[in-house]
């Protein structure tokens, strides 16, 4: 469950270990599942609330790109790291009332680049930015958006 801290959702650790288990079995379910790294995973998971304390910034859009980078670098999972730290990003903008709009394929080319050093986290942020449109997240459990996330990352 998203923990709210001054008006800013956050996922849980259990959270990101919950999606990235769903992730694994959905799309490679011969993969084994579980976590390697928990001091990094809570690292990770603490990373965007730090952001915003020490750059004193409450864009969404760039906690949400920090986010996926530390989750995605940290390598905490046995698996899934890029899927899940992309699900994991989604979903921490939905709940902040923001919904990504972007081609899936585009969303895991700029992952793996981030990964393999050949893009920022300042690229992620201006990709995540460009396809970004507002949502309402008061509305979340009667959406749509959930389903279309899951279903653009082949979860469902």
């Amino acid at each position: 469950m998203s923990q709210d801290q001054q008006g800013i959702r956050y996922l849980s650790v259990a959270d990101l270990v919950r999606l990235n288990e769903l992730l694994i079995l959905a799309q490679t379910p011969d993969e084994p599942i579980g976590v390697l790294k928990p001091n990094e995973l809570e690292s990770a998971q603490q990373r965007p609330a730090n952001h915003r304390y020490y750059a004193r910034t409450d864009d969404i859009i760039t906690l949400a790109a920090v986010f996926a980078e530390s989750l995605a670098m940290n390598h905490c999972f046995a698996n899934g790291n890029k899927r899940t730290a992309a699900a994991a990003a989604t979903v921490f903008l939905l709940l902040n009332g923001i919904e990504l709009t972007g081609p899936a394929q585009d969303f895991v080319d700029i992952m793996v680049a981030l990964v393999t050093r050949e893009a920022s986290v300042q690229d992620l942020e201006d990709w995540m930015f460009y396809w970004h449109r507002p949502f309402d997240a008061y509305n979340l459990p009667d959406s749509d958006a959930f389903e279309r996330m899951v279903a653009r990352l082949g979860i469902g």
